[in-house]
């Protein structure tokens, strides 16, 4: 494939020239033409040699014209016959003084394909530059067959992928609508209640957190990932990530232990990609370890730079599978039974975030049973600041906190829009809702609301141009607006800008990250 380095024995034996002479003369002329000018060239005078090399990789054939005329020259034109569809091998006929009109003369050798002619006596300077020409032309078929295959492994991952997308969407779906139906049955245990409320939420979570990585994959691809970076103790990210992924190690009967400096480790990054990191990391350390098994982190300092390491007991890898381990859509099938779990973008993603930090991860396995061990280097900062004893507060208001609003939520989604304004009135907030542009206007100006939180993708009039038209209000107060939208790409972030928005949150949203927006105002 061309994703490979070349073979350059390979290279060579494709660009070789074949040649049919089976008179000594001609013989010894090609081959000190092409010798002299440096071409690889294999010489024949017997017909099934030459039928058998042709079933070989070539880079063009020449032929003296009375060769093709018989038997020799129908398993020629077979053997050329059965090339692939990307391939016409170009061939050189050494003719004699034509006897005929040179349309009669082509029509008697296109079922060779792509053929050349050189009368006789042959210039050596015209003999090089068609069959220098030839080779050329041959390369680019070679570069249009790579390309091909390239075309094709791609499609294969996408059907893949697609099909794997299906499967892991569909197992949190059929969990979220099974509860939901338990639901929907009227009275029941309130233990049983709560516990499908808790796998909604949970596998809620999961959709979202499948969804993000798809379309961070995505935004890395075409270099539209914008980190933030700021002072961070990287001890606090991991364990942040410890209390996020610590329902699932528990669902398994597995234990985490983490492992760190006493002093502080500061790092200049993105905390919230940092996250993201250790957190694949880590679910993917569970998903490959058996239940009861345990996982060990560590982070320690190691001159300028930060190490942290993620072992785990679980099925280890072959030396062919760490070779791959981070390549996008790979699947780790070490475990024996083909199984395939996962988008295959967890790893891809953090392996992209970590190299976006000026660090690297790498894998490592003793092999299969043998558990697997994940290592990353990040530079280290400056030591942090230290914060002063009045800023030690929570990075969200507490809900209890949050003063009440008066909330105008503009979202064409009904089922979405009544879920979150039953959420937000029980917060004791007044919300107000509109499922379109020009209702959402007109319910402003009525209610001169505090906050709108508004749907980008509405019918009619679009978020953008609704934001217009509410700033151009004439109200008492100016309301806060933020987007509520399944849209994340840089582009719409900027344009909402433009467009007087004031904050931007993704659906579905995080409930702390609305409280904070709540209470900005």
């Amino acid at each position: 494939m061309s994703s490979q380095p070349p073979d350059t024995n390979h290279s060579q034996r494709s660009e070789r020239v074949l040649v049919l002479a089976p008179t000594p003369g001609d013989a010894e002329l090609c081959r000190r033409f092409l010798s002299d000018a440096a071409i690889d060239a294999e010489i024949h005078d017997d017909g099934d040699a030459f039928c058998a090399a042709v079933a070989r990789p070539a880079g063009a054939l020449v032929i003296a014209e009375e060769v093709l005329h018989g038997e020799t020259g129908r398993r020629i034109r077979d053997a050329l016959g059965e090339q692939e569809a990307w391939s016409t091998l170009p061939v050189l006929v050494l003719a004699g003084s034509p006897r005929r009109a040179s349309s009669e003369l082509m029509a008697d050798y296109e079922s060779y394909g792509r053929v050349i002619f050189l009368e006789r006596p042959v210039r050596i300077a015209s003999f090089l530059t068609s069959v220098k020409m030839a080779l050329v032309e041959r390369r680019q078929q070679y570069r249009i067959r790579d390309l091909l295959e390239e075309r094709n492994t791609r499609i294969e991952q996408r059907d893949e992928f697609l099909a794997t997308l299906g499967h892991e969407l569909r197992n949190p779906l059929a969990a979220i609508m099974t509860c939901a139906e338990l639901l929907k049955m009227g009275p029941s245990d309130a233990s049983q209640a709560r516990r499908a409320r808790e796998i909604i939420a949970t596998q809620a979570n999961q959709l979202k957190r499948l969804l993000d990585d798809v379309v961070d994959v995505s935004r890395i691809t075409r270099r539209k990932l914008l980190l933030q970076p700021e002072p961070v103790d990287l001890r606090r990210v991991i364990e942040d990530v410890g209390t996020q992924v610590e329902t699932e190690i528990r669902s398994k009967r597995q234990t985490l232990s983490m492992d760190f400096e006493q002093a502080e480790i500061p790092l200049i990054a993105d905390p919230m990609r940092l996250r993201q990191v250790f957190a694949n990391l880590l679910r993917n350390a569970s998903r490959y370890s058996d239940d009861g098994e345990h996982i060990a982190v560590s982070a320690r300092r190691r001159g300028t730079q930060a190490v942290v390491c993620i072992r785990d007991e679980g099925i280890g890898m072959t030396r062919q599978s760490i070779a791959r381990i981070f390549d996008p859509f790979f699947q780790c099938q070490d475990n024996g039974n083909g199984s395939r779990e996962g988008l295959g973008v967890g790893l891809a993603l953090a392996r992209s975030l970590v190299e976006r930090h000026a660090g690297s991860i790498s894998a490592y396995s003793e092999g299969l049973g043998a558990g697997s061990q994940f290592e990353i280097v990040l530079p280290m900062a400056p030591a942090l600041p230290t914060p002063a004893a009045a800023d030690d507060t929570d990075s969200h208001p507490a809900c209890a906190e949050t003063p009440h609003r008066r909330i105008l939520l503009i979202d064409d989604n009904v089922d979405f829009a009544l879920g979150l304004q039953s959420l937000l009135g029980n917060m004791g907030h007044d919300v107000h809702l509109a499922h379109d542009g020009t209702e959402g206007l007109r319910a402003a100006q009525r209610l001169a609301p505090d906050l709108v939180l508004l749907d980008i993708g509405l019918p009619g009039l679009d978020g953008y141009e609704v934001a217009r038209r509410l700033r151009r209000l004439k109200t008492a107060t100016r309301p806060r607006m933020i987007a509520v939208t399944g849209y994340r790409r840089d582009n719409d972030k900027r344009r909402c800008r433009l467009a007087g928005i004031d904050g931007y949150l993704i659906k579905p949203i995080d409930l702390s990250e609305l409280q904070a927006e709540i209470a900005r105002h």
